[in-house]
């Protein structure tokens, strides 16, 4: 039950657009990859691998509004590229500036579906998985980069239920406090309706023999109409 509701969870409604800092972030990352690319002689084919690899960091800009699609951007030429490092015999060309591909995670969780979740994180394990394949060596770091995937999907799921949970118990705050008002208004009205019938029978009792206390009354009632 738990796994189908997550699958049929929808998006967050109305997620953040783009602003300035998203693209001083890119245009940050682009200088740092560029640069990083200038000053490494050991990454293979560094020209196109670097020219590459912008593609990730230019698809930040849509990680929140098209969190499944910029994941799998993102991925697939990071996937691509170790695929190609693999098949040649190569190290891997990927730069260390792809650190920041642990913003993806986090934004997929946070405001994409459960579906979009569940296929982008086996989008986003193929490289993993690739990895432990071909270099078993490295078991350990591979188990160290899931954990390093994992953590920020987890925290998006928690940051998004916690505010759910905030806009819920807002919500509730609200109709408690309508609800009060709602019955404050109704025994203000009653109240003064009451009244209202008090003094009309009562000036109707004794408008033929005291005609001053039946417009008294009837004063009475306008004040409490």
């Amino acid at each position: 039950n738990a796994l189908r509701s997550f699958w049929a969870e929808p998006p967050e409604p109305n997620p953040p657009r783009r602003t300035w800092r998203d693209w001083v972030l890119v245009g940050v990352l682009v200088a740092l990859a560029i640069a990083e690319g200038l000053t490494s002689d050991d990454i293979p084919w560094r020209p196109f691998a670097v020219a590459v690899q912008l593609v990730p960091i230019v698809a930040l800009l849509w990680r929140r509004t098209h969190p499944l699609a910029a994941v799998a951007a993102a991925w697939t030429v990071i996937a691509g590229l170790d695929i190609a490092a693999i098949a040649a015999g190569l190290d891997s060309p990927g730069l260390g500036t792809m650190v920041f591909l642990i913003v993806f995670p986090y934004a997929l969780f946070r405001w994409g579906s459960g579906r979009e979740a569940v296929i982008g994180l086996g989008i986003m394990s193929v490289p993993l998985v690739t990895n432990l394949v071909f270099y078993p060596d490295s078991a350990v770091l591979t188990g160290a980069m899931f954990a390093w995937l994992l953590f920020p999907a987890a925290l998006g799921t928690a940051v998004r239920y916690r505010e759910r949970a905030q806009d819920r118990a807002i919500a509730e705050a609200r109709l408690f406090e309508r609800e009060r008002l709602a019955r404050e208004l109704h025994d203000t009205v009653a109240h003064h309706v009451s009244a209202i019938a008090i003094q009309a029978e009562a000036g109707s009792a004794v408008a033929a023999s005291d005609p001053d206390a039946a417009a008294q009354a009837l004063r009475t009632i306008k004040s409490e109409a």
